[in-house]
């Protein structure tokens, strides 16, 4: 644990100093303010407020660009440097170098997704939120975001070039994201089993977010779903690792 917590600590300090975390943070903020407060002025209180809560689902929609600004330089920049070989000398395993890098981008996102909560607080003030919707919301949000950061994390392993990483990155949370739609495609194909249709669409996150948890709902084979991502990526990740590790 105390090597986790080092690596943890050491990612960390690297987020909270960097102008670019700052950057996407203010871009991020910005943006959901100026939505937010333009949805207020429409509704002009005549809307329900669990209408005006959508900011998580927003966010978690942009992940796919957000997560791989976010994880692009964790492992490539180790590589290209040649910090990674100095690490792994160093009485430390690559799993716990893995899990402490991930933890520290996730915790970065729970900020974050944490500064988000003001908009629920005025929505207090103006109506009277479903709490438990909210919940739903900001949970699942937490979890989805923390599935496309472990996902994205497995392209910095994979390749030295942070810029290819946060494509391959993108492009691979987009797909995720656009399961729905494929499998919607491919139910209304000829000659086509319902079962692979269903299939695809368990494989993404609309079905485990969007139809669920979006609406306040939480169920257990979400939460293992998103768990089970975060876990999938990370092994993966640490397995690129090893064999990087060996290699060189």
């Amino acid at each position: 644990m105390r090597q986790i917590f080092a690596v943890f600590k050491r990612e960390l300090g690297l987020y909270f100093r960097s102008p670019v975390a700052y950057a996407i943070a203010f871009a991020l903020l910005l943006f959901f303010g100026l939505l937010f407060s333009n949805s207020l002025n429409q509704a002009n209180q005549q809307a329900p407020a669990d209408q005006l809560n959508y900011i998580p689902s927003v966010l978690t929609f942009l992940l796919f660009l957000v997560a791989p600004l976010l994880t692009m330089r964790l492992i490539s920049e180790e590589t290209r440097e040649g910090t990674l070989e100095v690490l792994m000398t160093m009485p430390i395993t690559e799993a716990q170098f893995i899990i402490g890098k991930f933890l520290a981008v996730w915790a970065y996102y729970t900020v974050v997704l944490l500064l988000t909560v003001v908009y629920y607080i005025i929505l207090t003030m103006v109506g009277i939120p479903d709490t438990g919707r909210a919940f739903g919301l900001y949970f699942g949000a937490w979890l989805y975001g923390g599935a496309t950061l472990a996902i994205t994390l497995i392209w910095s392993a994979v390749t030295e070039d942070q810029v290819v990483a946060a494509f391959l990155g993108a492009a691979t949370v987009l797909v995720l994201y656009l399961a729905e739609v494929a499998a919607s495609a491919i139910s209304n194909l000829p000659n086509v089993s319902t079962g692979l249709a269903s299939f695809i669409r368990e494989l993404g996150f609309q079905a485990h977010y969007d139809a669920t948890m979006l609406s306040g709902v939480i169920r257990a084979e979400d939460v293992l779903y998103f768990v089970f991502m975060i876990v999938a990526a990370l092994f993966i990740t640490t397995r690129i690792v090893e064999v990087r590790r060996w290699r060189s």
